[in-house]
């Protein structure tokens, strides 16, 4: 049987055209009676877990009598809106201390207006903390406002405090009728095993660059249509980041690391190293080093295509010539220690405790320019 005609079978509840088969299974259990009382949505980041754990929410509190969600009626828009009070987005947040009231609404706003973007605070340190979950569950026990079903969505669960993923066990183990939890992870390995074991685990997958590309033409309205394949690819289909570099001009941005790769091949002092990356350092955009790194890491993961003559795997076809003549000029360069060097320096990246962007990129330098070199 076709992959298209299995994609037809599958019975969807959204409009956005997410995991047909994810959604198939959460609705015939809806239909049956059988929905579980606690879900676990793990996969890898940008491919709509958050998206369609509000949909979930939507699906169980919709008002209208036709099947799946009709996106119009009042529990619908409000949830949309996220300012439904029986529908709660809980996500990691700065100490108390640390983060103004109005961060908060406006970090709420920025995920109404767009669903697949993360609930971001900056370079500032985030948690989900016990007083969050008890107040949650003090909220939990009373009558619901006006919706059908409670709904608490947690997202990046792995983020919980050590006493906050253990106040909320209890809260799994003796559910209150009608709440349904959702949490929701890129690192399932962080989540307690206690808790897994409460919750019906969902394994999201990569989105399919056709998919990819239908909600980019909704979400991105103002991005050319040429344009959308190569942001598709450049971004290793993950919307979130494919939104991300939708913001900067990727193809500037590309030419300007290739650039940065040449001048770190011919460097040879140390006071024009750091000359050389202070620009970038100074300006505390961790986002935006990020995704230089990560257009760096994919330009040598080409490389390596390139060299296995698997080009129909090239993330950067459009700019293959320029490829094709870095790789002539560094004919033994040993690409996977690239790889890994670029790797460990993304990792060092997104740890908030490195405090310091531009010593991040200085060693990474030092580590290319030596293998390159040799």
């Amino acid at each position: 049987m076709s992959t298209a005609i299995q994609e037809q079978e599958w019975q969807t509840f959204s409009p956005l055209p997410l995991h047909p088969a994810i959604q198939h299974r959460i609705w015939q259990q809806w239909q049956q009676g059988r929905l579980p009382h606690a879900f676990l949505f793990y996969g890898p980041a940008g491919v709509g877990k958050e998206a369609l754990a509000l949909e979930v929410a939507r699906l169980l509190n919709c008002e209208s009598d036709t099947p799946g969600i009709c996106n119009q009626c009042p529990a619908c828009v409000k949830i949309a809106h996220l300012e439904h009070p029986d529908v709660h987005l809980i996500f990691p947040t700065p100490a108390e201390s640390n983060v103004k009231p109005e961060e908060i609404q406006q970090a709420l706003q920025a995920k109404a207006e767009n669903p697949f973007q993360d609930v971001s605070f900056g370079t500032k340190n985030t948690f989900i903390g016990i007083d969050t979950i008890r107040d949650l569950k003090r909220e939990s026990g009373y009558k619901r406002f006006e919706g059908k079903s409670k709904v608490y969505i947690f997202t990046q669960a792995e983020k919980m405090r050590p006493e906050a993923a253990n106040a909320l066990l209890k809260l799994l183990e003796e559910p209150p009728e009608g709440l349904v939890l959702i949490l929701i992870t890129e690192s399932i390995h962080k989540i307690l095993p206690t808790i897994k074991s409460r919750c019906q685990l969902v394994r999201f997958p990569y989105l399919p660059e056709a998919t990819l590309l239908k909600l980019a033409r909704q979400y991105l309205p103002d991005v050319p249509e040429a344009d959308l394949p190569v942001l598709a690819r450049l971004s290793g289909n993950n919307l979130k980041r494919m939104m991300a570099l939708a913001a900067e001009d990727v193809r500037a941005m590309r030419d300007e690391m290739v650039e940065l790769l040449r001048r770190i091949v011919r460097i040879s002092r140390g006071q024009d190293l750091l000359k050389m990356l202070e620009p970038m350092a100074q300006k505390k955009d961790r986002e935006r080093i990020f995704l230089m790194l990560w257009l760096m890491l994919l330009w040598f993961q080409d490389v390596l295509y390139l060299r296995s003559d698997h080009v129909e795997r090239i993330h950067n076809r459009d700019t293959q010539d320029t490829l094709e003549k870095f790789n002539a000029f560094l004919p033994h360069t040993d690409i996977p220690a690239a790889v890994f060097a670029i790797e460990q320096a993304i990792q060092e990246l997104q740890d908030l405790r490195n405090l310091n962007p531009l010593l991040i990129l200085v060693n990474l330098a030092i580590k290319l320019h030596s293998v390159l070199k040799s």
